[in-house]
């Protein structure tokens, strides 16, 4: 028999996987809307730039959202620093919720000394 251990999620690592769920699924909703319109707010067809556009943000939320992946899912690792401020960065260039997550881990990975 394999003894598996699960490994058990912090308040703040269960908080950032709402949060990341919640954002994965607004840029899914968001790249399907940019993908199939056909004409822009103006009523004007949407040209070839506007694709290489969209397809530029898209490329872009979807690697944070990797990024952020891997920032929760390591949130605690060795007590560090490291990925928490990842989180917080991520909140500065888009997914401002991710600010929650991030020092939320800052503050348990940062023991009080008494």
């Amino acid at each position: 028999m394999q003894n598996k251990t699960k490994h058990k999620l912090s308040a703040a690592q269960i908080c950032g996987w709402i949060i990341w769920w919640l954002v994965t699924i607004v840029i899914i909703g968001v790249i399907i809307i940019l993908f199939t319109r056909s004409a822009d707010g103006a009523g004007a067809s949407t040209t070839f730039q506007y694709k290489l556009i969209d397809i530029f943000f898209s490329l872009l939320y979807v690697t944070q959202q990797i990024i952020a992946f891997f920032a929760i899912k390591l949130l605690h690792k060795n007590g560090g620093y490291l990925w928490p401020i990842v989180l917080i960065v991520l909140a500065f260039l888009g997914s401002f919720l991710y600010i929650v997550p991030g020092i939320w881990g800052l503050i348990v990975n940062h023991p009080q000394k008494r």
